[in-house]
């Protein structure tokens, strides 16, 4: 997903994350990371087959990336 990442490492809340989710999923993707702040809005809207997973820093990112890897 889109989003925001600050000089300390958090990642900001996005708008949009069930169409990005959609998005993703019809591009192809299995995998979503999508920020931690956007939790309730993920859940009940994952688009069947892709896995979501939730991030609140970088480095959670970097480390949800090499897992999926």
């Amino acid at each position: 997903g889109t989003g925001t990442i600050s000089v300390d490492g958090s990642v900001g809340p996005i708008g949009g994350i069930a169409q990005k989710m959609v998005g993703a999923k019809e591009s192809g993707s299995a995998f979503f990371l999508a920020p931690a702040d956007n939790c309730s809005d993920v859940v009940g809207h994952e688009p069947e087959g892709i896995q979501v997973y939730a991030v609140a820093t970088l480095h959670e990112a970097v480390q949800a990336v090499q897992a999926i890897a």
